[in-house]
């Protein structure tokens, strides 16, 4: 007898596999329900929105626009420091030279090369 009960009780497993199997087999989701279902709950979502006032939003784009002006002067600001330190800073580098130092030189240059042509002209004559 337990050996009947125990063929019994396999053979009910095995025939509620066989049902699960063909179950799942034949059911084949419908892509309309299912694009129709997740419609469904998209707008029950959209019903438990809760929009903010105009006057709630213009107040808080004002926020906004206020910060990112702050922040706006404030990196303007860092970035000038920052350019003007680093301006200093090569010009500390640099040997310095003053505009008079600038034209002294440029104007021993041009007495120079004035003073070898007028040389150069002489000896070309004598030459001659």
């Amino acid at each position: 007898m337990a050996d009947k009960k125990t063929s019994n009780a396999e053979e009910n497993k095995n025939v509620k596999a066989e049902k699960a199997d063909s179950a799942k087999k034949s059911k084949k989701k419908n892509p309309f329900k299912s694009a129709g279902k997740f419609f469904k709950s998209v707008n029950a979502e959209r019903k438990k929105v809760v929009w903010p006032k105009a006057k709630e939003t213009l107040r808080n784009s004002l926020i906004v626009l206020v910060v990112v002006i702050i922040v706006g002067v404030a990196i303007y600001a860092v970035d000038s420091l920052l350019a003007l330190g680093l301006r200093e800073t090569k010009q500390l580098a640099e040997p310095s030279t003053s505009v008079s130092e600038t034209v002294e030189d440029t104007t021993a240059a041009a007495d120079t090369d004035t003073s070898a042509d007028t040389t150069a002209a002489s000896e070309t004559q004598a030459a001659e």
